[in-house]
């Protein structure tokens, strides 16, 4: 028992998910590689279940365990327990693998493929995966009639609906003048979070600022910037215009600490490590979107939500691990 790694299994099936999208995504000769690889994650999976399996048959014929031994197989069972809960409501994720999957969950005997999620969770779903990459024109029977496709294409189509309405030049120009009620700073803060266009119109506005203020630096040497009446001084312009940073910690634990970070023009989520442990973390979005691939830097993990958030991205899945100790849990942004 103690040469079972399931802290391991964690990455293991979170890169499986990965590579499983890219099966769907890729279509060509790669397509083969990433499959077979996807499909060694799920298959460790199923050993550990073995093991597990083979322990209880063990005790059944030689009574159960105790002392020492005992705590190491509640360890074990439990570390299976949590990676279960927290990837089986996410098995959308391995529908790309759905024929060997099938091929896998037929092997075991009926009464165990139902707690075999692994390979039988979303077995019957393939229809869903023509979605990710297009918009369905009509919808086949599957997709119509399964509770679970149906709950993933209404969580997706968010995602490809872009932002509704974009700056006009009336807005920018009341914004560079402090025109803007609070009300209207709100909503034009909240658009150029998610808005990757609307963000660089506003820093455009910003760098033309401080163009101006330069010259006119150089021009009048000691006349302070008060003097000029064609536009507000700065400190009376609106807060999207200088934008702070905004951090909001979503999670702190013994080993790590979740933090997203807001900007003007990026939206970063940073995982950082407290503790001197080595600290894994992915960001995965909605299926059919590859998971974002985080940056070391002197605060820890990062990832960059801000082009996910300029195509309309709401939400995301973090799983972090460092340890023993495992994070699963979505956020918005």
């Amino acid at each position: 028992m103690k040469a079972q790694k399931p802290q391991s299994l964690q990455p293991q099936l979170l890169r499986a998910a990965e590579e499983s999208v890219e099966v769907a995504l890729d279509g060509g000769d790669e397509s083969d590689m990433w499959r077979a690889s996807a499909l060694e994650g799920l298959s460790a999976r199923d050993r550990a279940a073995s093991a597990a399996h083979a322990l209880a048959v063990w005790e059944g014929f030689h009574g159960a365990l105790d002392g020492e031994a005992a705590q190491v197989r509640d360890q074990f069972l439990a570390a299976l327990q949590s990676i279960d809960s927290a990837l089986r409501p996410r098995a959308r994720w391995f529908i790309p693998l759905n024929p060997q999957r099938r091929q896998e969950r037929d092997l075991l005997e009926p009464a165990e493929q139902d707690a075999a999620w692994w390979f039988s969770a979303r077995a019957g779903c393939d229809d869903l995966v023509a979605t990710w990459t297009s918009t369905a024109q009509t919808l086949t029977a599957h997709l119509q009639n399964c509770q679970d496709c149906r709950a993933d294409m209404a969580d997706a189509a968010p995602v490809d609906v872009p932002p509704r309405r974009h700056l006009t030049a009336d807005d920018l120009w009341r914004l560079d003048m402090g025109l803007l009620s609070e009300d209207e700073r709100t909503r034009l803060d909240a658009h150029t979070a998610r808005c990757g266009e609307c963000a660089q119109a506003v820093l455009a506005l910003d760098e033309g600022e401080e163009a101006i203020d330069e010259a006119l630096d150089m021009e009048e040497g000691a006349v302070t910037r008060s003097a000029r009446t064609s536009r507000a001084p700065v400190s009376h312009r609106g807060s999207a215009a200088r934008l702070p940073e905004q951090r909001e910690v979503l999670e702190e634990r013994r080993d790590f600490r979740v933090v997203l970070v807001r900007e003007r023009q990026r939206v970063r989520l940073l995982v950082q490590p407290l503790s001197g442990r080595t600290v894994t973390a992915a960001v995965f979005l909605s299926p059919g979107r590859p998971s974002l691939k985080p940056a070391q830097g002197p605060e820890g993990l990062a990832f960059d939500l801000t082009t996910a958030s300029s195509t309309g991205a709401r939400s995301a899945h973090l799983s972090v691990q460092a340890g023993s100790e495992t994070l699963e849990r979505d956020f918005a942004f």
